[in-house]
């Protein structure tokens, strides 16, 4: 093999290298600032990227218009750091790549009038500035050190784009899943907060009506309040993750999909990073459906309770392994909206105490109208309530499921037999239509 040959060949093999040393590195489950020290450093193990090992990425900004210097390899001054923490979109390499879009090299920081900012320590070094873009959006700018009048990609240039795609991708990713993170740190805080509020409220009405006749009747009232109240917010909560949240991933994962549409069919690592990252996606969409859902069921205000119940039984068999009977109304019956949630409220609870203290491997549901009652009977074939455990006042379950009841004027009955399960009998006056 000629000598100018070979020396291409081992090029090649060096350039898939460090292209797979990279996609090893953005999938590493670390930080995103780990992440991307690891994917640098592979970048500058290349042997014409030796001027002390340096590089950086910086972010964009689109608000701002700048580019905000993220993190870095190699040493760097202190006056580089601090000079550099942001750099206008247009201004010297970095910012002109922000504006094109199109990968950029320098041949010299001395010789090219578009290296505008100069550093007391600087030496004379070349440069390759890599847009990093997923898809056709750039999410940052990657600034590689190389000796001066660099030949490294002077042929390959694709090779550093692919570079500059794997790690916009990565980081997108990260940020999706620090966002979502956030949102739904921000959403158990809310409901904790909401929650705390409203206790306080009890409490203090509480106190202003202790010694009347009617304290604990308008006590109960107050906690039928504030349960619809957080029902309410639950809904509201439930269809901001599904609406806003949902659509935005939905639409990231469609930009990735045309994004693996356009990768050349030749990097198979590519294709296969790009899969990995929309399997990833996929359980992410995956999760904020199940808390929309978890929160509120979209299911039981479209189609009513029975739907509702199926659906959340299906959940329950596949998470703990019940089986379940279901029998819903035998007739068409048009249920107010807080009975229904009552009652759906009451399903949930009672699947609750028997996964915790049943032991049952299976459950049936059965809800029929006669004479103006609706009648809901749930059973299990656990080891069976006992009498002391119906009458004990710690039973929060129980107590729940009985507050729950009352506004509606309805009863329920607790009927265990030792060994062959527990009868849940909720009984509720109700107009047919």
């Amino acid at each position: 093999m000629p000598q100018s040959s070979q020396k291409s060949s081992d090029l090649i093999t060096d350039e898939y290298r460090i292209l797979h040393k990279v996609a090893q590195a953005v999938q590493s489950p670390v930080g995103l600032k780990a992440m991307l020290r690891e994917a640098m450093l592979a970048v500058t193990d290349f042997q014409d990227l030796k001027v002390e090992n340096k590089a950086g990425i910086f972010l964009v900004d689109e608000e701002k218009k700048v580019l905000r210097l993220f993190h870095t390899v190699g040493k760097f001054s202190s006056e580089f750091l601090e000079r550099e923490r942001k750099v206008p979109f247009g201004d010297c390499l970095c910012g002109r790549v922000a504006v094109s879009g199109e990968l950029l090299m320098s041949e010299s920081c001395f010789t090219d009038a578009r290296h505008e900012r100069t550093f007391s320590d600087m030496t004379a070094h070349g440069h390759y500035i890599v847009p990093l873009k997923a898809d056709a959006k750039l999410i940052g700018v990657m600034f590689l050190y190389t000796n001066t009048h660099p030949v490294w990609y002077q042929h390959s240039q694709e090779v550093l784009l692919s570079i500059g795609g794997l790690i916009a991708n990565a980081i997108q990713k990260k940020q999706v899943d620090a966002a979502l993170e956030e949102y739904s740190s921000r959403l158990e805080s809310l409901v904790e907060r909401r929650t705390a509020e409203l206790t306080s409220a009890n409490r203090k009405l509480a106190g202003e009506v202790e010694g009347h006749k009617n304290t604990q009747e308008e006590l109960r009232r107050l906690a039928h309040q504030i349960q619809g109240i957080r029902e309410e917010e639950k809904g509201r909560i439930a269809r901001e993750v599904h609406d806003e949240l949902g659509q935005s991933m939905t639409a990231l994962k469609m930009d990735l999909s045309n994004l693996e549409k356009k990768l050349p069919a030749e990097n198979p690592d590519l294709l296969k990073q790009a899969r990995s990252m929309e399997n990833l996606l996929d359980a992410a969409i995956k999760s904020v459906q199940r808390i929309a859902m978890e929160l509120r069921p979209p299911i039981l205000d479209a189609f009513g309770l029975c739907e509702a119940i199926v659906w959340q039984a299906g959940e329950y068999e596949k998470r703990f392994g019940l089986k379940f009977d279901l029998n819903c109304l035998e007739e068409h019956a048009e249920l107010e909206g807080n009975l229904k949630t009552a009652l759906f409220r009451i399903f949930q609870e009672a699947v609750t105490n028997v996964v915790r203290h049943a032991e049952a491997s299976a459950m049936a549901v059965e809800m029929k109208i006669n004479d103006g009652t609706l009648q809901m009977e749930i059973c299990d074939n656990g080891k069976g309530i006992q009498d002391a455990q119906v009458r004990d006042s710690f039973s929060l379950g129980l107590i729940g499921i009985r507050e729950r009841v009352r506004p509606f004027k309805g009863e329920v009955r607790f009927l265990g037999t030792p060994g062959k399960g527990t009868r849940v009998v909720v009984r509720i006056p109700i107009q047919k239509t």
